[in-house]
């Protein structure tokens, strides 16, 4: 393994949470030179745009006594204000882009998304990709057999993508390329190698390359018919794609990885799963960790009796501690340095119980409307965690955060470009929201101390001591007074 895979986890390890706090005057930097620009972090989530609907098809949190609902209510996924306090909400806290749900045969989820989640007033704060559900085209038995059929399928999908969203200016590139990423590639099978080639192809056609990442990370994997399922990586088809993720790690078959994670397998044979991945793929195709929060889909299929994954690490441990060590163990290990990407499933997948979106707050329960009133839960507790997941998720990956206001009215600024330098040496940037917030993320800044600097048309000049150090987000308030 690259000797500087280690030292980008030991790096990483240093950097998991900061503190910072202070607020005073000095000189600005005298050195300004500019540095080669780093790589942009992308911490992303999978978001869901199915409700009302999926309300009705139940969630674990609304059958627990009494019930833990989304701060937002169960929402309508069309209602502008709920999208617009979602997009707030990942901004804030450091989510950077949605890898959005979009099912072929499913024309109403897409006029959703065009038509509502792309005209919240905020959208320019949030990027956003497409999350292709490949299982649209047909899941039979575990495989989507490739036919000519679905080949064109997906080329038609894929030309109505690049028409309708990859221009928005909101649509998440890297290197320049569209990101799409594709759900179940580990099951595919068929002429599948073709329907790739001719996607890209296509769309290569209409002046766009692809980046195109594959849930290709799982225990088993397809092949082809008649071979069976293998434990190994399908290098010859990860190769098809630019980098490899894992939507979803649970497996309700392997008893040993669930219930609490202390007890449990789950989180090692992840670590040790991406470390297999990681080795096998060397530096051809990044790898792009994902983890979940919990895992639980009694709301939804109560009938399969599938086990649980709690949210609490150990019975005495607090709510989001499993969450807190899956990123530790099973995400920051393995971000690459030089493609630095994280997926969060999910955002608002509630269904199955692995949604970071905020709940109204209330006490811990592990008491279920069912008669024994523990089917749905399994008798562990639940607890109204109001923002609780976003705030680990920000404290994880965000070393310095704050507000830009108006130093007398307190009003919000939006787009206000703050650089943060060392010793005189540029070493990040950031620029506010559309509620005035603003996050600078570890990758770029190790532990020591920093100026952070505004000066924004119209107003004075800021210059703010940040020291970052372990254990917190650094959480800053820039006043900015008007010349």
């Amino acid at each position: 393994m690259p000797l500087k895979y280690f030292k980008y986890q030991a790096l990483l390890l240093l950097l998991f949470m900061v503190t910072a706090y202070g607020c005073s005057s000095s000189s600005p930097p005298q050195n300004l030179s500019k540095p080669e620009s780093p790589p942009k972090v992308l911490i992303g989530a999978f978001y869901y745009l199915w409700y009302p609907g999926n309300w009705r098809e139940g969630y674990i949190n609304g059958f627990l006594r009494p019930p833990q609902l989304p701060a937002l209510g169960e929402y309508d996924s069309t209602d502008l204000k709920t999208i617009e306090q979602q997009i707030a909400w990942s901004s804030q806290y450091g989510i950077n882009f949605w890898a959005v749900s979009w099912w072929p045969g499913h024309p109403e989820l897409d006029t959703i998304l065009r038509e509502k989640t792309l005209r919240a007033r905020n959208i320019g704060d949030l990027k956003f990709c497409i999350f292709y559900e490949t299982a649209g085209l047909g899941l039979v038995e575990d495989r989507i057999v490739f036919t000519p059929e679905k080949t064109q399928k997906m080329i038609a999908d894929f030309k109505y993508l690049a028409l309708t969203y990859f221009n928005h200016p909101s649509y998440l590139k890297v290197k320049g390329k569209p990101v799409v990423i594709l759900y179940l590639t580990r099951t595919f099978s068929g002429n599948y190698p073709e329907a790739i080639a001719l996607v890209r192809k296509n769309l290569k056609k209409m002046g766009i390359d692809l980046y195109l990442i594959a849930d290709e990370i799982f225990w088993y994997v397809m092949r082809s018919v008649p071979l069976p399922p293998s434990t190994q990586p399908n290098l010859n088809r990860i190769k098809l794609f630019d980098a490899v993720t894992a939507y979803n790690m649970y497996d309700w078959a392997k008893p040993k990885q669930m219930g609490y994670g202390r007890d449990s397998t789950f989180l090692q044979e992840v670590h040790d799963i991406y470390l297999e991945y990681r080795s096998a793929l060397g530096r051809e195709v990044p790898l792009v960790p994902s983890i979940i929060p919990g895992y639980n889909d009694r709301g939804v299929r109560l009938s399969e009796k599938h086990p649980v994954i709690p949210r609490r690490f150990a019975p005495d441990a607090e709510e989001g501690s499993f969450f807190q060590r899956a990123l530790k163990q099973t995400v920051l290990p393995f971000v690459d340095p030089e493609n630095p990407m994280v997926l969060i499933t999910s955002f608002n997948e509630w269904n199955e119980g692995t949604q970071v979106e905020p709940t109204v707050e209330s006490p811990a329960t592990s008491s279920d409307r069912s008669d024994s009133h523990r089917e749905y839960s399994q008798g562990y507790a639940y607890q109204g965690y109001g923002k609780k997941y976003l705030s680990i998720i920000q404290n994880t990956f965000v070393a310095v955060t704050g507000r830009i206001t108006d130093d007398k009215d307190g009003k919000s600024l939006a787009g206000v470009e703050l650089k943060i330098y060392e010793k005189g040496i540029l070493k990040a940037r950031s620029s506010s929201d559309a509620h005035g917030y603003f996050n600078l993320f570890r990758l770029h800044l190790p532990l020591g101390s920093y100026e952070l600097k505004v000066r924004p048309p119209g107003y004075g000049e800021a210059t703010l001591p940040v020291t970052v150090e372990e254990d917190k987000t650094a959480r800053i308030s820039v006043r900015l007074k008007k010349e």
